[in-house]
């Protein structure tokens, strides 16, 4: 279940723990993703959530690889508290 914030952005996270811009998108916002207790997250709005999980990473001899998922509960609580539960 997507985790959305209060003026309903979705909490996306970055496969691994590096701090990320995302750019060209259809709406044309850019998006930080911030490293937190080693998680990276960024709030997406809902019309480019499509766009940015799309998006892969191709590494190691042309492998593809999903570079975002959606944050799950646990994910978003750990990454607002600063690594606090």
């Amino acid at each position: 279940m997507p985790q959305l914030n209060d003026i309903g952005q979705v909490a996306l996270k970055y496969y691994q723990p590096v701090p990320v811009i995302v750019q060209r998108t259809p709406s044309g916002a850019e998006y930080v993703f911030v490293v937190t207790a080693n998680i990276s997250l960024a709030w997406i709005n809902s019309e480019d959530q499509a766009d940015v999980l799309g998006r892969y990473k191709v590494c190691c001899g042309g492998n593809k690889r999903k570079s975002f998922s959606e944050a799950n509960e646990q994910d978003v609580r750990i990454w607002t508290n600063g690594g606090g539960r």
